[in-house]
Parts: structure tokens; C-alpha cells; sequence
């Protein structure tokens, strides 16, 4: 669990260490623990969806973004924090679009969601940073905020080529930290019966 449950926490790392087959000291898995939070991540949007216009099965990923009361950070359970105090209802497509290694059937129907609905969202570098609809008049963001556009393009890069999880694991310097770290990668479980040869007479 993470204080403000906002998916930006559960993607960076993987947007250049492919955890997908390590495991740490405990045994767990990071990579399905980031599918796990980002799954909850939509449930929450899906079951407040009454509450907030903005909320719903193909608009969700809350995570840190610009709003109509500036830059913040959004989340959803499991968290600590209130977040009926914290939300306003405000969604950025790089939650969503950042989260496609994780779970991509619902973050490619996210993104027709955005790009078919709102034309406002969409413009010369792609998806602008956040919308809202809670306010009378829906609420759009200007602007395009790097880092939201940088784990965008990574991770379509992994979730088509992993090119980048290739050249980054390379590194002797990552393998070490993560050798350091306990991250070991898990034991794939053989066929018994693959290379066994049945004799009969």
C-alpha cells in the first residue's frame, strides 16, 4: 500500500526495470503487485462514478496531474489518505495510458474513450494533461506536463517492443542494484514430461 494510492508510484520503476519474473526477499512479485493497485485503481473510479461525472470504467487512473486548482496528486484505495477530502474528481490519461503493461485491454479503451469523446483533450502532442467534468463548465488542461507524456511513450514502447526494458536490464550497474536489492528472478517450472521418451514394446 502507498500513502495517496496515485499510480504514478506504481509505474515509474517499471517504466525502465522489467520486474515482470523477479521476485523479492519476501517473495513478492512487484510487477503484479503494480497490476493489482492499477486494477484497484479502476475499481475505485468504477464504483464512484456516481459521485464524480469525470469517474468510470474506460476514465480512470488517477495519479499526480494538473487540475483546476493546479498540480496534485490523486489517488485511490489502498491508501491512507482521505480521499473523499483529495479528489475532485479530475482524471489525466497518463494514468491509464501509463499503466498498459499492466493491464492493456482497459488502458486501450481508455484511450479510444478519450480520443473519441473529447477533442479538447486531444492535440499537437497527443493527450493534454487532465480533464474534468465536474464543474458546470467541463474543465480541460492546456498544457502537456512532461514527465505525464514521458511515462505515456515508455511504456507503449515496452508494452510494443520492450525495447526499452532490453537495453536498460543490459546495464551492469542495474543488474547489480538489483542483485543488492534481493530481486532475484523466479524459477520457471519445467514440463516433467518434456523431454522423457516412452519406450514401448
Amino acid at each position: 500500500m502507498e500513502y495517496c494510492g496515485t499510480l504514478f508510484t506504481y509505474q515509474y520503476s517499471h517504466a525502465w526495470i522489467n520486474f515482470m519474473n523477479l521476485k523479492d526477499e519476501e517473495g513478492a512479485n512487484w510487477f503484479q503487485n503494480s497490476i493489482k493497485a492499477t486494477k484497484a485503481n479502476r475499481k475505485y473510479c468504477i464504483d464512484n462514478k456516481e459521485k464524480f461525472k469525470t469517474y468510470g470504467e474506460n476514465s480512470w487512473g488517477l495519479t499526480a496531474c494538473a487540475s483546476p486548482k493546479g498540480y496534485c496528486s490523486f489517488g485511490a484505495k489502498p491508501c491512507e489518505m482521505n480521499l473523499d477530502i483529495e479528489n475532485d474528481g479530475t482524471v489525466a490519461p497518463s494514468g491509464a495510458i501509463g499503466s498498459i503493461v499492466f493491464t492493456p485491454k482497459e488502458s486501450i479503451k481508455a484511450m479510444e474513450y478519450y480520443y473519441n469523446n473529447f477533442p479538447k483533450l486531444w492535440g499537437k502532442y497527443g493527450f493534454k494533461d487532465a480533464y474534468n467534468l465536474e464543474k458546470e463548465k467541463p474543465w480541460f488542461a492546456k498544457e502537456y506536463i512532461g514527465i505525464d507524456k514521458g511515462i505515456e511513450i515508455t511504456m507503449i514502447e515496452n508494452y510494443l517492443t520492450g525495447g526499452i526494458w532490453k537495453y536498460f536490464m543490459k546495464n551492469k550497474y542495474v543488474r547489480e542494484g538489483l542483485k543488492k536489492l534481493g530481486l532475484k528472478e523466479e524459477r520457471k517450472i519445467e514440463n516433467v514430461n518434456k523431454n522423457k521418451s516412452c519406450n514401448r514394446h
